[in-house]
């Protein structure tokens, strides 16, 4: 069947043309759901298997969960491999959400992930690292709506783009009423490694209260032929000069992940 995916809160998206888009999925989408007591700590971790996943996450008063959220390999369900998760969380007062979003080799990757920190001091953070090549494609739409007071959102995204890589964040921090204290920022890294690469970055921060504090930005380059340079000079042949800096952009993100074995399992893999 088909359906629209990744379509942000407003369409201000909808000049630039990156306002949702129509994929087919599956008949049988897999649907789970998480409810975390009161006080409790939970790392759960969750591969893609090339098929769809709707996520519904509760977060009682207090709590944390850390969704370690991966996908591997090239080759999941053939050449035209294609992913969709839809994952939609409610904080309740103080309580965590951290997404681990890793993708390496992703083929066609289409990620929704939609915080809404309803309880008073409740935070999102969301730790984004992909590695793209080939044809691979990374669409992500990624939202924090504050509607409890002194609340805290962090979406940060890092990467590398290779080949004819193709990767749009759309990154919306949403202040709406009742918000007083509530505090963004969003954060775009971006190395790409051949001028074929496309890339979109498009950051909103909506504001419908007083007394918040929203923050963006985005760093999107090729490699510093500086750095290049002084590695070169140090005895490095710049392929694997280049690999050192694209692996260190996802290494960054792997690095916080707080799941000892699965974070070793990950840096083997790059």
């Amino acid at each position: 069947m088909e359906i629209t995916v990744n379509r942000p809160i407003v369409e201000t998206f909808g000049w630039l043309k990156v306002g949702g888009k129509k994929i087919e999925v599956p008949d049988e989408i897999n649907k789970t759901i998480y409810s975390i007591a009161e006080g409790d700590e939970e790392n759960i971790i969750f591969y893609d298997n090339g098929e769809t996943n709707d996520i519904e996450i509760n977060l009682s008063k207090n709590a944390k969960l850390n969704l370690i959220h991966i996908k591997e390999e090239k080759n999941i369900g053939g050449e035209s491999a294609l992913s969709h998760s839809d994952i939609r969380v409610k904080c309740a007062d103080n309580s965590n959400f951290h997404w681990y979003r890793i993708v390496l080799d992703g083929r066609k990757t289409y990620d929704n992930c939609s915080v809404s920190l309803e309880g008073k001091g409740s935070s999102f953070n969301a730790d984004i690292g992909y590695r793209l090549s080939g044809e691979d494609l990374l669409d992500v739409n990624c939202e924090a709506i504050h509607t409890g007071c002194d609340t805290a959102s962090e979406i940060l995204s890092s990467g590398v783009l290779k080949d004819r890589a193709d990767k749009l964040l759309r990154g919306t921090i949403d202040f709406r009423q009742g918000a007083k204290g509530a505090v963004g920022n969003e954060i775009d890294d971006v190395l790409m490694m051949d001028r074929s690469v496309r890339n979109r970055t498009v950051p909103v921060i909506l504001c419908a209260e007083e007394d918040v504090a929203g923050n963006h930005g985005a760093t999107i380059g090729r490699p510093d032929e500086n750095i290049l340079y002084y590695m070169k000079s140090r005895g490095i042949d710049e392929k694997s000069a280049l690999k050192m800096l694209s692996d260190a952009k996802l290494a960054a993100v792997i690095e916080k992940i707080p799941e000892e074995k699965i974070k070793e399992e990950l840096k083997e893999k790059i």
